[in-house]
């Protein structure tokens, strides 16, 4: 359970008390105030604690933070869409979540024109010069995600990005269905990180109820968590490997997560290990045949991953394709409140497991790099499948006779922060409490929704051809973003 430091504040000093609180700034959003109106709600890890900041605002708009603190830029324009409160001063207001219906067909900003006809389209002019609109809709299994290249030719000048196309929903639903169905709910906003979101909403609502997590959930818990952190992670290197035409290796590294989702199947009934986390422990027990499945599994799928990996790093045609591709400096890492391998690559030592603990886990060492290029990205996810399969064999050993469930009783607080890390890096749930024992408000922060804000500043000095490199070592999902 995650204690905050509550500071009730003005919303015309929020950009200055953030700037001197100095820390990370972890979500920004609008929320209903005790007297009927807006306040915006601020959640800052100040260097080990965190410290909640309410600002009720008076009238429609109030003064942007983002020139101070950059890591608001995205967090504001969607406070902007979806409440209709204006961040006065911001450098680039136009809407994120909404898309207008007309906005038709990209072209470049011309001479002559009043503004760009297309948001991503006001970087580049002149003869040579296109945009190219990569999706929508892309070959392959992708989510819904465009990205406007702008080029003179084999450069990237500059790479804008539209998400939002599928926004589902899931905040609101999950505060409408009853509290036992509202986990299947979360646990869906990102399918691939289904048990990273089911534990943060989890443990908000265990917050909400001063309720404690039996000794052997947290254990279960703990093996879901990294068997899930062991595939996603897979997933990159696959992706890395076709990027690359390294057919041999994209099919070994496939082979090694399809073993995975067989013994999350085998485990938990299904590929994405679904149903399994619940409010209070878990719905699933592991019996001895359970566990001796994992442990044998992971025994021989170790020995395979390191066969496997010792050759991919010998491949200079992988190498020489990641190696100072789409760096990331340490500096924009920050500013942007980055998370996960993403920040852990640029040298930031960030990790939920250790700096807010939960579900007992134990003392962690946490990898990461600083070149903060493609290959840097990668190499914390190899460092980081290393210590999953450490963390599979603790959890296994600490697994205690007992119960894996503790009933949800009466809500004790008025709000509370859920926090998980998953593959891609922090995922936090804000809950409030409603009046008739369920929830009234929810905000979900995925990982994606923070990393996704410096996909343009890491193809600076890029080239068109290195574009597939850089999206997969970055780990992203847009489904994170449309909760």
């Amino acid at each position: 359970m995650i204690a905050l430091e509550d500071r009730t504040i003005d919303a015309g000093s929020l950009a200055t008390e953030l700037e001197r609180l100095g820390g990370r700034l972890m979500m920004l959003f609008a929320t209903a105030s005790a007297d009927g109106g807006q306040q915006l709600c601020a959640l800052v890890d100040a260097h080990g604690s965190v410290v909640r900041l309410r600002a009720p605002v008076s009238g429609s708009s109030y003064p942007s933070v983002t020139r101070v603190v950059p890591a608001a830029h995205w967090f504001e324009r969607e406070i902007h869409d979806l409440h209709g409160i204006t961040p006065r001063g911001h450098p680039r207001p136009e809407p994120l979540v909404t898309h207008a219906p007309d906005e038709g067909e990209v072209k470049l900003f011309g001479e002559g024109d009043v503004g760009p006809t297309h948001r991503g389209a006001e970087r580049l002019a002149g003869p040579g010069v296109f945009v190219i609109p990569y999706g929508p809709v892309r070959s392959g299994v992708f989510e819904s995600a465009q990205f406007l290249v702008q080029t003179g030719g084999e450069d990237v000048a500059y790479c804008a990005q539209r998400l939002f196309f599928k926004r589902r929903g899931a905040e609101r639903r999950i505060c409408e269905v009853p509290l036992e169905l509202a986990v299947l709910v979360a646990e869906r906003v990102s399918g691939t990180s289904s048990v990273a979101h089911a534990l943060a909403f989890s443990h908000a609502v265990e917050s909400l109820a001063n309720t404690k997590v039996p000794p052997r959930s947290q254990a279960i818990r703990r093996i879901l968590a990294e068997l899930e952190r062991l595939y996603n992670h897979l997933e990159a290197a696959v992706r890395e490997c076709e990027d690359a035409s390294l057919s041999v290796a994209q099919a070994q590294f496939a082979a090694l997560k399809e073993r995975l989702h067989r013994l999350a199947a085998a485990v938990a009934g299904n590929r994405y290990l679904r149903g399994t986390v619940v409010p209070g422990g878990t719905q699933i027990d592991l019996d001895t045949g359970a566990v001796d499945l994992i442990a044998a599994t992971m025994a021989d799928w170790e020995r395979e991953w390191h066969r496997v990996l010792a050759l991919l790093l010998r491949t200079d045609s992988f190498l020489d394709r990641l190696v100072s591709t789409g760096p990331l400096s340490e500096e924009d890492a920050r500013d942007f409140a980055c998370v996960g391998p993403v920040a852990r690559a640029s040298g930031i030592d960030l990790d939920t497991r250790r700096d807010l603990p939960y579900d007992g886990y134990p003392a962690l060492v946490v990898g990461h790099h600083t070149d903060g290029d493609a290959m840097a990205r990668m190499e914390v996810r190899f460092q980081e499948v290393e210590s999953a399969v450490e963390l599979i064999r603790e959890a296994i050993g600490s697994l205690a006779p007992g119960a894996i469930r503790s009933e949800i009783g009466p809500f004790v607080q008025a709000s509370a922060l859920g926090v998980a890390e998953s593959a891609r890096g922090e995922t936090l749930y804000w809950l409030e409490a409603g009046g008739d024992g369920g929830l009234r408000f929810c905000k979900v922060r995925a990982a994606s929704f923070v990393n996704f804000g410096i996909f343009n500043r890491v193809f600076d000095s890029q080239v068109l051809t290195d574009f597939s490199f850089i999206e997969h070592s970055l780990g992203l999902s847009p489904a994170g973003c449309d909760a």
